[in-house]
């Protein structure tokens, strides 16, 4: 029962994100014929030594082969950003947004406040589950349609990586989730909290040692350096931490 009145309170942003992510999982991979012969039309790159040349020279080299051009459209770009936002989605509510009423007969139900929490907590991290692995998978599905092939281990391995950073978006948007009372608190902080990694990343170049987003892109698994072990492990210590905050604090609010 638990599950499932976690579930309902959620399930209208899970199926919207599956539905937009699927759809567009698809039509990335099947755009491709297009992409590539495009790429291959222009007689010679675009010149110059400026942050957009190097972007167009860098998506051009990218479509040369259909691997380097789903990791980079999708994985590492629409996929990635599309999982975190539905993650922030799903996991703002809770309690303190509920109405007076609905909170009265979810603190009536014979169980702790922290067996709710642990309810929507699991239920919401297996939807953000669904959320990284349907996508890849639809790409290897949908690649033959246009004559190409994606592998499985490789949709996995990135679907692994997304799900490990949209589990942090996610637990983020948990927390925050228990200290405001208002959905949109959460999401804007979740998202600024997004941007901030980004704007990092942008300046530092991705050489602090920690990275979530190129490790929620799966760059490392991609440059053929394998899974970051190091890194998943630490986003799931942050994400366990972030769930237990929120635990706390909602478990220690006066009803």
């Amino acid at each position: 029962m638990l599950w499932q009145h976690a579930f309902i309170e959620t399930r209208w942003r899970f199926w919207s994100g599956l539905v937009l992510l699927t759809l567009s999982a698809a039509l990335v991979a099947l755009g491709y014929p297009q992409v590539a012969a495009t790429a291959a039309g222009l007689a010679q790159p675009p010149a110059g030594n400026t942050v957009l040349g190097r972007e167009i020279a860098e998506a051009l080299e990218m479509a040369k082969r259909f691997d380097s051009y789903v990791w980079s459209q999708w994985f590492q770009k629409n996929g990635a950003q599309l999982g975190a936002f539905f993650a922030v989605i799903i996991g703002t509510g809770g309690l303190l947004s509920q109405g007076a009423a609905a909170r009265l007969f979810t603190l009536s139900l014979p169980v702790s406040r922290r067996q709710l929490l642990g309810a929507r907590a699991a239920a919401g991290l297996g939807q953000v589950a669904f959320l990284s692995l349907v996508p890849a998978l639809v790409i290897v599905v949908v690649s033959p349609l246009i004559a190409k092939s994606f592998p499985v281990l490789d949709a996995l391995a990135y679907a692994l990586c997304a799900f490990a950073g949209c589990a942090v978006f996610f637990s983020l948007a948990f927390f925050f989730s228990s200290m405001f009372g208002s959905m949109w608190p959460p999401v804007v902080l979740a998202l600024c909290a997004g941007a901030a990694l980004s704007a990092l990343d942008q300046i530092t170049g991705g050489t602090g040692g920690f990275s979530l987003l190129q490790m929620m892109h799966g760059e490392s698994y991609y440059y053929g350096r394998g899974l970051p072990w190091p890194t998943l492990m630490i986003s799931a210590g942050v994400s366990a931490a972030l769930l237990y905050a929120g635990t706390r604090l909602i478990d220690r609010q006066d009803f």
